[in-house]
């Protein structure tokens, strides 16, 4: 894994923080997946309906066994577990913007202007 220094020099040079740069590859692993799993669903499906004539049953049968491999699948929970970092850190990065847009140059006291608003708004708020 890069280090810290390189991941956000990454980030930067493609114009995104650092949750945004882990959001975009953990989507980029999330979709290579899935297509991979359509390839061996689609498959799957046509060998065990044409190729061994097995009954709806028997299918349902193979079915519940896999979905039950997928479960134990330690990807799926690291996906999650990294997931939710990158929604922490969005939602730090989102109240780091709004909580500086709200301070004035009065030292801390909320600006009267609707600067602040313009900002939560750009952020997704």
């Amino acid at each position: 894994m890069p280090s810290n220094r390189r991941r956000k020099q990454k980030a930067q040079s493609l114009g995104l923080n650092e949750a945004e740069l882990h959001l975009t590859e953990l989507l980029g692993q999330v979709l290579e997946l899935l297509r991979w799993n359509q390839v061996l669903g689609y498959s799957n499906q046509y060998l065990l309906h044409e190729r061994l004539g097995l009954s709806p049953q028997e299918r349902q049968d193979v079915m519940k066994a896999a979905a039950g491999a997928v479960e134990q699948d330690g990807r799926m929970q690291d996906w999650g577990k990294r997931l939710l970092e990158i929604q922490e850190s969005l939602q730090s990065i989102h109240e780091r913007m709004t909580g500086e847009a709200a301070l004035g140059d009065d030292g801390g006291k909320p600006n009267d202007d609707e600067s602040g608003d313009d900002l939560s708004e750009a952020a997704g708020a």
